[in-house]
């Protein structure tokens, strides 16, 4: 199944909080349509086939409590607006192809970040202290 398919059932369904789509043989860019779910509370997409950047829309879902986006075949490098996700609690994010030294990015803002995942993310350079204070982190 292609993500074409995905646009036309997400096109008038604004209001989810909930996407799963973990899993499965999606392939092709995350449709633009994706940026109108500011409501979105849950966003899984891990094990698929994308291609295409982690998109830039995704730092206006400000609502948003878990985001992974693991195994799923989208390029990095992770974008800086990620610290707008201020309500995270489960940030996980893995196996991004794509430029090799990318910054670590800024989640001070992220006080309630509970889990923490960044593997394989072509992450270089040092780990940033503010991780050292942040309470709630429980799984790095």
């Amino acid at each position: 199944m292609e993500a074409k398919c995905l646009k036309i059932n997400l096109l008038f369904c604004f209001s989810i909080i909930y996407r799963d789509i973990s899993s499965n043989y999606f392939s092709g860019e995350l449709p633009a349509t994706l940026a109108k779910l500011t409501t979105l509370l849950e966003f899984r997409i891990e094990d698929n086939q994308f291609s295409g950047k982690i998109p830039d829309y995704i730092q206006n879902w400000t609502s948003i409590t878990k985001l992974m986006i693991q195994g799923s075949g989208l390029k990095g490098p992770i974008p800086s607006g990620i610290s707008r996700l201020r309500n995270l609690t489960d940030l996980r994010i893995s196996d991004l192809e794509g430029p090799e030294d990318a910054p670590m990015p800024q989640l001070n803002s992220m006080t309630k970040l509970h889990t923490l995942v960044l593997r394989n993310c072509n992450i270089s350079g040092k780990l940033h202290d503010y991780l050292g204070t942040m309470t709630s982190l429980k799984h790095l």
